[in-house]
This record gives structure tokens, sequence and C-alpha cells, in this order.
């Protein structure tokens, strides 16, 4: 190999690995969100709460009202912390998911809680809104399972951060 064409290749391979560094940190900043916390509302409950359910429906004590500040629309974190026990079928599985105003958030995503055995978790899950306008709004976290299993929720907590 000439000394023109080893520094052929190199640049040629430097090219290639900035081109993927950019790509890598264009991605990131498309996934990236960031934003200052001012505010929060919070419920808890410790209420045992059972369901059979295999459409969502709102589990007891989970809504959550919250004022947005501001005149910019922006998103809000909601954190859900809860601690779950069952007999669930083999093949089914318990899921659960946030709306704010009655939309889900964010679209059409709901998060397994657990399936096919019976005992007792404890999850956490955290959910970043889709853009809200500012003023008032009401968060709800919701549960069903897929067949229909016996679940219980025990000790929770829902917190709203926003500004």
């Amino acid at each position: 190999m000439t000394h023109r064409q080893d520094g052929t290749r190199r640049h040629v391979l430097l090219a290639g690995t900035l081109a993927f560094a950019v790509w890598t940190l264009a991605a990131n900043d498309a996934l990236a969100i960031g934003g200052g916390v001012t505010k929060f509302d919070g419920t808890k409950a410790v209420i045992n709460n059972c369901s059979i359910t295999t459409a969502f429906q709102t589990i007891s004590g989970m809504t959550q009202t919250f004022t947005l500040g501001g005149t910019a629309n922006d998103e809000v974190v909601v954190m859900f912390q809860a601690t779950w026990s069952g007999q669930t079928d083999p093949f089914d599985t318990a899921f659960v998911r946030l709306t704010i105003d009655n939309l889900e958030q964010p679209t059409n995503v709901s998060v397994p809680i657990f399936g096919g055995g019976n005992g007792s978790f404890t999850h956490g899950f955290n959910w970043i809104s889709k853009t809200l306008t500012p003023g008032n709004h009401t968060a709800r976290i919701q549960w069903r399972t897929d067949l229909g299993s016996f679940l219980c929720v025990d000790d929770r907590s829902l917190v709203v951060l926003h500004h």
C-alpha cells in the first residue's frame, strides 16, 4: 500500500466515524427533552383495590388534577409506584397506562406489570406526556388484564412534575 492509499484509507475511516458520531448525537437530541420543574402535585392511597377487568379502568385514588403554568405548551413527567398482587392465568398479562384529560399518554403505550403467575411485586413507572397547553389537566392511572385474572393493588402513589 502506498503512502497516498494509506492516507486516503485513514480519511475514509475518519469521515465514517465522524458521520456515525453526528448521527448518534442527532438521534439522541431528537429523543431528549428537558425543562424546569417548579411544582408537583401528588396523591397516595393504601386501600387494597382488586379487579378482574379486561377493559382499562381508573385505579381507585389514582387521579390527580394539576395546573400547567406559563404561556407555552410543555410536557409533564408523571411518576407512579404501586405494590401489586394477584393470581394470574399462565397466559394473562396485566397492564397500566396513563391518561391525561382522557387521552392516553403517550399514544398507545400501556406497560405490562406482570403476568402468568402468583405473587406480590412493587413496580414504578415514569411517563413523559405529549405536549400540553397551559391550564388545568387531570392525570389518571388505569389498569386491565388480557384475560380477566384476579389482580390487586395496595400501597400506591401518583406524582405529576410540572412548572
